[in-house]
């Protein structure tokens, strides 16, 4: 199992007791070593990559031990051992690589507009991001509103986190995420297991149709940064989307027959997506449907038993890992679920 990716990190640990200063010149420690001692130097980075494995695999035991977490973590690796899973990645798998989370980046428009502080804070305190993203919309209008969106979500950042894992613990899988961002698209391809296609928001009927025909794909549930047409981003193209004739809300009821979603960096407050879910189960009864899971923060002050109850409704069932923790818990958990013996 190649862990190139983990280089940069490595590379942080060998830098952690600072530069060394040479008659004047600085140098960094992993520079020295792989360029004085390149055998020595790969040695170790393998050496230390065992080591993290390790302290990742006693963080899994750790987080799995806790609340009822075991014996649903058991049932999500019977689904993923019988190729039954399908990854739902949120804004919380990309913030690792540099890019904000969606609350963040609606702050940074609002600094840059004339919207006022108290007005966006009661819209995303009471769960509306759809509602200030359409605030600040307004107020920004279309053009500066998406040329500022692509700006952010465009950019060539590194991938660092969990999300690096994703090719190795899903290597045949479809992907579905709401992310505008490439990161996806960049991390898969560098593994040589691009998707044969990339599926945008309003195009998602098309993906009903070509996902029984075989091959992999990568479906943007929401659209992608570049793209106003297939977008689903404000109240407006949240109500046709999600309509009981909108395209995604048809995705969701004909996709939730098939395979166990794991959510994976995803909040699962009070969105469109939890709530088509929902509607789904309601509708279907939850008996005939598959069982859904989720990696979830365990947030100071939440009521776990009633989030948990919350979350049943829609068919998931959350594995919770400590409130601070996102990143390592993460790839724990991950690492977890392909390891033979987990």
């Amino acid at each position: 199992m190649t862990m190139e990716f983990w280089r940069p990190k490595y590379h942080e640990y060998l830098n952690s007791e600072g530069d060394v200063t040479i008659i004047g010149s600085t140098f960094q420690r992993s520079r020295i070593l792989k360029d004085l001692e390149p055998e020595t130097y790969q040695l170790s980075f393998e050496d230390w990559v065992e080591e993290r494995k390790t302290g990742l695999h006693e963080l899994a035991g750790q987080v799995l031990t806790t609340h009822d977490n075991e014996n649903r973590f058991k049932a999500l690796k019977r689904a993923y051992e019988a190729r039954n899973v399908v990854p739902f990645l949120g804004a919380g798998i990309s913030i690792p690589s540099g890019y904000p989370g969606w609350t963040k980046f609606l702050w940074d428009l609002q600094s840059e507009s004339h919207v006022k502080e108290n007005d966006l804070e009661l819209l995303l305190n009471s769960g509306d991001y759809e509602g200030a993203a359409q605030l600040i919309y307004d107020d920004l209008g279309s053009a500066l509103f998406s040329k500022q969106l692509h700006e952010c979500f465009d950019r060539n950042c590194t991938t660092a986190g969990a999300i690096n894992l994703l090719p190795l613990v899903f290597p045949e899988s479809n992907i579905i995420t709401t992310n505008f961002d490439k990161l996806l698209e960049s991390v898969f391809s560098g593994q040589s297991q691009g998707f044969d296609q990339v599926v945008l928001g309003t195009n998602l009927e098309e993906a009903l149709r070509i996902l029984s025909t075989g091959g992999r794909y990568l479906l943007k549930l929401h659209g992608s940064c570049e793209s106003i047409a297939n977008r689903v981003l404000l109240h407006g193209e949240y109500e046709h989307a999600y309509s009981d004739s909108g395209v995604v809300k048809r995705f969701f009821s004909r996709f939730l027959f098939g395979k166990s979603l794991l959510f994976i960096g995803c909040s699962l407050l009070t969105d469109r997506t939890l709530r088509a879910m929902e509607e789904v189960v309601s509708a279907e009864g939850s008996h005939t449907l598959p069982q859904h899971y989720a990696f979830l923060e365990l947030k100071d002050g939440i009521d776990r038993v009633e989030r948990k109850k919350d979350l049943a409704r829609a068919n998931i069932f959350p594995i919770w890992y400590p409130e601070g923790e996102h990143d390592e818990s993460i790839e724990a958990l991950l690492l977890a679920l392909m390891e033979d013996g987990a």
